[in-house]
């Protein structure tokens, strides 16, 4: 958490295990720019999606790349918060890993998601109407005015097409351009796999 805040390049070799603590000063964050390489996860306890301040496993606030290996990543558990938040206009890219949040894999607040590979799946929720609509989210209204931004040029996404999805209004495309996606059925899952057309 302290390494966090200087930035820089940091490793994790083994999995990392976040406060639950319903506080701010709680909070797991980057706020200096970060090259965050994780050969483990980041894991957040059970229940931490009934917080109201500390409900994401990993807060960015400063441009951040994560090059993440199979058992690298982030997973909330159980009725958990989200995975990762974006704020204050930073920009975060992701290499690979496995990434699971409650109701979110990963929101943009503020800023810009770039996914170039990794493993996107969340806890859908309890209402069949949202289920898995916000695995990869950004603020409606920052959305909207072009503060939060969603570029997809790989990655598999369980049960949520990121290029046609209803997270910001009716069927919004967050991959890129000169991509598609190819659905794949796994028992009764769907996987979307981002590739170049």
């Amino acid at each position: 958490k302290d390494a966090l805040k200087i930035g820089g390049d940091i490793n994790v070799s083994k999995d990392i295990y976040t406060s639950g603590d319903d506080n701010a000063a709680a909070r797991m964050t980057i706020s200096k720019p970060t090259t965050l390489n994780l050969d483990a996860k980041i894991i957040s306890p059970d229940n931490m999606g009934n917080n109201s301040k500390n409900f994401v496993a990993l807060y960015v606030e400063a441009n951040t790349t994560i090059n993440a290996t199979k058992n690298g990543g982030i997973d909330t558990g159980n009725n958990g918060g989200y995975g990762i938040n974006v704020m204050n206009g930073a920009t975060l890219t992701i290499n690979g890993g496995y990434y699971y949040g409650g109701g979110t894999a990963v929101q943009v607040q503020e800023g810009t998601l770039i996914i170039n590979d990794g493993t996107f799946a969340c806890e859908p929720y309890d209402n069949p109407t949202y289920g898995y609509n916000f695995q990869i989210n950004c603020i409606d209204s920052a959305y909207k005015n072009g503060a939060a931004k969603v570029i997809i040029k790989g990655g598999t996404f369980i049960n949520f097409d990121p290029s046609n999805n209803t997270a910001e209004g009716a069927g919004p495309n967050f991959v890129a351009d000169g991509y598609k996606v190819v659905p794949e059925t796994h028992g009764t899952d769907t996987y979307y796999k981002v590739v170049k057309k």
